[in-house]
């Protein structure tokens, strides 16, 4: 790893893992993130978001060139970037930053939309999944009746929701807050052409993993939804299709969680996914 830094002037500066879940991404020195990238395109992508994003004021890691001009590593698999201040927020603890998240998002999808003519990204179609593989994985693992609405529900509204370049990974670990502002965006790796909506839904419904059993977590989820969509209206607003298909996509994407765990035979993550999507049917009575 030495050897690697050395490239951009850095060695001897220490060097640790970001955490457990991210092996690929370094903390350098508390002041640079070392990342190494599986392939050329997912590199180019990456590169091109982040000129793009800060181009339009967004917060973003940007690339540090190695004392050569280059921005990656002879052999091309590493980069070296900016590390972002601020830390990951809890929605839960500090429920008032839902709302500067919901404007934040907004800003960041109208400005994903005005770049995208210039990056070329996966058009996902979810109702496809939905019908070659998701229910066909799940449907024996489901009631009759929810399985049933949930299929009514989805194609009635997917169909005719407003469509752009995402995220498509957003949760508290891809975004950072300093002083109830946020101060960085992070990986856009697999950011592709869906429902706008979907990045919303994917927050919210990854914000409940783990805490339908608490009254106390469920009614401040509750607020957190309800700040999240206000913040998002007074920048960007949502139309009437979106607000009402926002639960069905949250059960949407539960549901992708199952399909992908079972994928990997992972049984108890893919019983946790149908769970929250059972829970989220009742809550929303479908």
């Amino acid at each position: 790893m030495q050897n690697i830094l050395s490239i951009w002037g850095l060695a001897g500066i220490t060097v640790k893992h970001m955490d457990s879940l991210s092996m690929s991404t370094w903390d350098v020195g508390g002041q640079y993130i070392l990342k190494r990238y599986s392939n050329d395109e997912e590199l180019s992508r990456s590169m091109q978001f982040s000129k793009l994003l800060t181009t339009y004021g967004i917060p973003v890691a940007v690339f540090i060139p190695t004392e050569s001009g280059k921005l990656t590593s002879p052999e091309g698999s590493y980069c070296l970037m900016s590390k972002l201040s601020g830390k990951h927020p809890d929605f839960f603890e500090e429920i008032n930053l839902a709302s500067e998240m919901g404007r934040e998002l907004a800003r960041l999808h109208t400005v994903l939309a005005h770049i995208e003519p210039n990056l070329a990204c996966n058009d996902s179609d979810l109702l496809v999944d939905w019908q070659n593989g998701i229910k066909p994985s799940i449907e024996k693992l489901v009631p009759d009746k929810m399985l049933g609405s949930v299929d009514i529900l989805f194609r009635k509204y997917y169909p005719n929701l407003p469509r752009q370049l995402i995220h498509r990974d957003i949760h508290c670990h891809n975004v950072l807050f300093d002083n109830g502002h946020l101060t960085g965006w992070l990986d856009f790796d697999i950011s592709q052409r869906n429902a706008r909506l979907f990045d919303m839904a994917y927050l919210l419904s990854g914000l409940l993993v783990g805490n339908t059993h608490s009254r106390t977590k469920i009614d401040k989820w509750r607020l957190i939804y309800h700040e999240l969509l206000t913040g998002y209206n007074e920048i960007n607003p949502l139309v009437d299709n979106e607000h009402d298909a926002l639960p069905i996509l949250m059960i949407m994407i539960e549901l992708l969680f199952a399909w992908f765990w079972i994928g990997r035979d992972n049984i108890e993550q893919s019983e946790t996914a149908l769970e929250l999507a059972k829970w989220l049917c009742n809550e929303y009575n479908i």
